[in-house]
């Protein structure tokens, strides 16, 4: 039997519905009982919908956590292999400290070092020698293996001397070397040469007018 509804009457201004269900019962709802019905309708339709969207983002959120899970299991398994490799390295570092420790016990007091002594040497080459007018005073050759820088000094008669400076590899031939020409101006004379030639002489033409008297000596330091 299908259900009947009718307006039937006022009830405090509002409109009494008769139902009569399948069972013959009379049920009598008013207007504003439907428009809440509608009303919760309404909110459990909606309440359904947003439960749907719950679960879609549960699943989801269950699928990140299951790939974090995943993730930490991998670090986990990678952490593990770190400390190994860390483990190892240990055992290494410690025995190059031991190694390092035992090397260090064999050298200590076994290192001395001392500063290579400095001597100065002086050579005589000329001694107030007369030089006469138009003649030709050379030196004695010095060996200056290991040496490099003389300083020659003296004294000269001769103002406007110049002493040449002359060198060679076998005491045997002898070039003329003209950066290193000493050119006196006062009857005292004073000048450091670099000599990078074995063998060292000087040299002086007196070409003055008179004879001139003429004081050298080169030292150097080895």
């Amino acid at each position: 039997m299908s259900a009947i509804t009718q307006i039937v009457g006022q009830v405090s201004g509002a409109s009494s519905l008769l139902s009569v269900d399948s069972s013959g019962r009379a049920l009598t709802f008013d207007a504003t009982s439907h428009t809440k019905l509608d009303t919760l309708e309404t909110t459990l339709t909606a309440c359904e919908t947003d439960l749907a969207a719950l679960e879609v983002l549960q699943t989801s959120t269950n699928t990140k956590l299951d790939t974090l899970e995943t993730t930490l299991t991998a670090v986990e398994t990678d952490a593990a292999a770190i400390e190994v490799l860390i483990t190892s390295t240990n055992t290494k570092l410690d025995t190059l400290e031991t190694t390092n420790n035992a090397i260090q016990t064999a050298v200590e007091g076994t290192l001395s070092v001392s500063a290579p002594a400095i001597t100065a040497t002086n050579s005589v080459l000329e001694n107030a020698t007369a030089v006469a007018d138009g003649a030709t005073e050379t030196t004695a050759s010095v060996d200056l293996t290991g040496v490099r820088r003389c300083a020659v000094f003296g004294s000269h008669t001769d103002n406007t001397a110049n002493i040449q400076v002359e060198v060679s590899a076998d005491d045997s031939n002898f070039f003329t070397n003209t950066e290193q020409t000493i050119f006196i101006t006062s009857n005292n004379y004073y000048k450091t040469i670099d000599i990078d030639a074995r063998y060292v002489r000087l040299k002086y033409v007196n070409g003055s007018g008179g004879s001139k008297t003429w004081t050298c000596n080169l030292s150097r330091k080895a």
